[in-house]
């Protein structure tokens, strides 16, 4: 499921619950990609101060916590950062969601967290890939 800036609300968590607690769905990615527009508006926003227009201004506060990470840290590329940030932090909570963390636990699903580069066409795993 594509969202602004990977941001899982209920209905695109329960969306992502379907696959592995109905037909036990071995792999969920939360794959982010290079130059997110959703990002770099919500981190133009929070940065300036300024809400974004609409439920718009719901994305940037769901990417609220990525943004406080990557501004606690000095970034060459600060979007490139909250990105990668807030990939890793939504399949954190993906792994501990309460209908998912036991399947995580049993070894039944995998949550991995990705990042698409649009100049190479290559997917870097970032976290949660299985070991075997």
């Amino acid at each position: 499921m594509r969202t602004g800036g990977q941001v899982a609300g209920p209905v695109v968590v329960g969306s992502v619950e379907y696959g592995p607690m109905t037909s036990g769905t071995p792999l969920v990615v939360v794959l982010g990609h290079q130059r997110c527009g959703a990002v770099k508006a919500a981190y133009e926003a929070l940065k300036d101060r300024k809400p974004l227009p609409g439920d718009l201004q719901s994305i940037a506060e769901a990417l609220r916590p990525a943004y406080r990470e990557t501004v606690e840290r000095q970034h060459a590329d600060p979007v490139d950062a909250m990105v990668r940030i807030h990939t890793k932090q939504t399949a954190a909570g993906l792994r501990t969601d309460n209908d998912l963390a036991p399947l995580v636990k049993r070894g039944d699903l995998a949550v991995v967290s990705a990042c698409y580069s649009l100049d190479t066409g290559r997917v870097e795993v970032l976290n949660g890939a299985p070991s075997a």
